[in-house]
């Protein structure tokens, strides 16, 4: 059966001298190591001897996989996941997943184009970041020949440790410094590029008032007049308009007047009244309608005359 707390004490042991490794390289005490020192770091944990992907293949995507804050520096246990990486990757067993840690902003709500270009992004920075700290481990490495050299020659190795560490903080200083300096400018330019568009707003000059053309005129006096005669335009239209309607109606007016029902008033082309002539056609057409009514009456006498003298000849009795 095995032994769990050998095994326990056995994985403590480890971590605490993976940490000694870690305190070592966090120059400030923040808990945090520059990330161009990762590889001395894994270096000096004998971490790259039995490494079987290139180092700075192994390290730019141990940090796209492991950075998940990406505050630029690496802690303890972003650490340990690089520790645990590279001991599997030396063993030919696929890393395990990243931990889960609270991310400075969350990417859940960020469609498919932008999450793969800011994934892409990441690989490169880590790309740089890894460049950056193999050529520092190489530095380093040389500096400790160098030291080591000159510890043969009968030097203090405690001396030696000392001056090594000062020149890995001078050259973590410069690189700060460096990267400051970076950051300052790019401030700068951000600052100039915001206040250029802040003049660019302010010269948008929405007053005409005081503008001139090429040729002196006012700019707001050609305005003006434009709108002058634009409504004196819409005016004249206007008033056309209602001549139109008032000249319409006119015409209705006369042609209604001219329209006589009275014909009292009228002649015919020789100057003869029409109203006296069409009062004796009425007369006339009424005389010969009585003449014909009294000669259709004096023949109706005649008849019954005739007939009575006829009836009175007739002798009835026959003996």
């Amino acid at each position: 059966m095995p032994d769990y707390k050998q095994m326990l004490k056995e994985a403590e042991e480890r971590e605490a001298g993976v940490k000694k490794v870690f305190q070592q390289y966090d120059l400030d005490g923040g808990g945090t190591i520059d990330p161009a020192e990762i590889t001395c770091v894994m270096e000096d944990l004998g971490l790259l001897k039995g490494l079987k992907t290139d180092v700075t293949t192994f390290v730019a995507a141990a940090f796209a996989r492991y950075d998940n804050n990406d505050d630029g520096v690496l802690s303890f246990e972003e650490f340990k996941q690089f520790y645990n990486a590279a001991k599997d990757d030396a063993q030919g067993r696929k890393p395990p997943p990243p931990a889960k840690m609270v991310r400075a902003s969350t990417s859940s709500n960020l469609d498919g184009g932008t999450q793969a270009a800011r994934e892409k992004l990441k690989e490169e920075k880590a790309r740089k970041k890894a460049e950056e700290a193999e050529k520092i481990r190489a530095e380093n490495a040389a500096m400790k020949a160098r030291m080591k050299e000159k510890s043969k020659t009968g030097g203090d190795s405690k001396v030696l440790d000392a001056d090594l560490l000062t020149a890995r903080k001078e050259a973590a200083d410069k690189r700060k410094a460096e990267k400051e300096a970076v950051a300052a400018n790019i401030a700068a330019e951000n600052k100039a590029q915001k206040a250029k568009l802040k003049n660019t707003v302010a010269r948008t000059d929405n007053d005409l008032l005081d503008d001139v053309a090429a040729d002196g005129t006012s700019v707001a006096a050609a305005r003006d007049k434009k709108a002058q005669e634009g409504a004196d335009a819409k005016a004249a239209r206007a008033k056309d308009a209602s001549d139109r309607t008032a000249q319409l109606k006119h015409m209705k007016d006369n042609a209604s007047s001219r329209t006589d029902h009275d014909l009292l008033d009228d002649v015919d082309a020789d100057g003869n009244s029409v109203a006296a002539a069409r009062d004796k056609k009425a007369q006339d057409g009424q005389d010969a309608k009585a003449k014909r009514a009294q000669d259709m009456k004096d023949e109706a006498a005649e008849l019954a005359r005739m007939k009575r003298e006829t009836g009175s000849a007739t002798d009835h009795q026959l003996g």
